[in-house]
């Protein structure tokens, strides 16, 4: 019977210590905002989450803060699984500067804009929306395109 592997720890650090290093900020930026969203002191869903009516010049931080902000723990873990392997790879290819221009430029505001302009203009709404679901369907999307393409 043949024997069964068990997880390595070694081969995960590696896998950790190998990350790129915008990924691995990324990282520890969405698990550190979690961190910091379980004390009640400061409410930072109400904070940095995108709320459409809340979205003016002044508040503008929203189009880029929404992203790294979590509902609770199984959101930011599982956020965090599906987006490492994908950001990596993209990092990989486009370089650090680039995917940091890339992921606080267009990339989030854009999508930010559009969900703002159409749930005020079409639904008629004001839904709180946050999390780097957004990323992870943007570089899906990006793969998805680059294997259909090869």
């Amino acid at each position: 019977m043949p024997a069964i592997r068990g997880f390595s720890t070694l081969r995960a650090r590696s896998y950790i210590f190998r990350l790129p290093l915008f990924t691995r900020a990324i990282i520890i930026a969405i698990l550190v905002f979690w961190i910091l969203s379980i004390p009640s002191l400061w409410d930072l869903h109400q904070w940095g989450s995108l709320i459409p009516d809340k979205v003016t010049f002044a508040t503008a931080y929203r189009l880029s803060t929404f992203p790294l902000i979590h509902l609770n723990v199984i959101h930011a873990v599982l956020n965090v699984v599906a987006l490492t392997p994908l950001m990596e790879r993209f990092e990989n290819e486009y370089g650090t500067l680039t995917s940091l221009a890339l992921f606080f430029g267009p990339l989030t505001t854009v999508p930010a804009l559009l969900y703002v302009v159409i749930e005020v203009g079409i639904l008629r709404a004001n839904n709180a929306v946050m999390g780097a679901s957004i990323w992870v369907f943007l570089l899906l999307g990006m793969e998805a395109i680059r294997t259909y393409r090869s």
